[in-house]
């Protein structure tokens, strides 16, 4: 019988070091001049990052690093590209990032919950000093060259500014489920997808210099099972975080084997 545990809070910042760029819908953003804009709040109309996007690219590249991911022939690739599923307990992808309603869930509830991350109010003050004529972006201008006859076919991308922060909060749940398995060993996994993703590119265009990301972490929280049984007001106690909160923990340090349930 599977038996919740607790969840462990991880809060952190996500630093664009070059633009960046997660497509929105060209319909509904009225942007003359640019071909592919960049997602936005239908709100505030400020950019963020999607935890679709960012928990997508970080499950395909622990798929790669694991060895999940089956190549053959052309046939074979369309069958076999799609996201991995299993069911074995001991695969930290499925184990982790979940897996499918078609397979049987024998590892147990999604581990990681990635949330919605939006521009922090240091950002958000320097999109709104910015001389640019779009809205809290810049403009890239890309140009593809005929290689026999040289014309030239420019587009131009939106992207997210270098300097950007945003908010990032992630939450990983721990539940008993095998008496060998033990989440907490598991959680190495996620630093290795985020050190992966570091080296890699988040959102289009990666190999053209866009989508460069680094991370910063402040000290995870763990809020256990019993907290959650006491009611509301003992699971703020324990979700308290400093006032000044400081984001000094590399992608690399991050670490949970410390933690205690309390």
């Amino acid at each position: 019988m599977a038996q919740f545990i607790g969840n462990i809070l991880i809060r952190g910042k996500i630093e664009c070091l070059t633009g960046l760029h997660i497509g929105g819908s060209k319909d509904k953003v009225e942007i003359g001049g640019v071909d592919s804009p960049v997602l936005r709040d239908p709100i505030t109309r400020r950019p963020y990052i999607p935890g679709s996007s960012l928990k997508g690219k970080m499950r395909m590249l622990l798929e790669y690093a694991t060895g999940n991911v089956e190549m053959g022939d052309e046939k074979q690739n369309k069958e076999r590209g799609d996201v991995h599923n299993c069911t074995r307990t001991d695969c930290p992808v499925c184990r982790i990032f979940g897996s499918s309603a078609a397979e049987a869930r024998t590892c147990g509830p999604t581990r990681l919950l990635v949330r919605d991350a939006y521009p922090d109010e240091t950002t958000i003050g320097l999109w709104d000093k910015m001389d640019s004529e779009l809205l809290f972006a810049e403009m890239k201008s890309e140009n593809f060259l005929n290689r026999i006859t040289s014309a030239a076919n420019p587009r131009f991308l939106e992207r997210v500014v270098k300097g950007s922060m945003f908010d990032l909060e992630m939450v990983y749940g721990m539940y008993d489920v095998d008496d060998g398995q033990d989440d907490l060993e598991f959680f190495k996994h996620v630093r290795t997808s985020l050190l992966l993703l570091e080296q890699s590119a988040l959102g289009g265009s990666g190999s053209r210099g866009y989508g460069h990301i680094e991370f910063r972490f402040a000290e995870p929280l763990m809020i256990a099972r019993e907290a959650y049984q006491e009611g509301l007001d003992a699971v703020k106690q324990r979700a308290q975080w400093p006032d000044k909160q400081t984001f000094t923990i590399s992608a690399a340090d991050l670490s949970v084997a410390s933690l205690q349930s309390s």
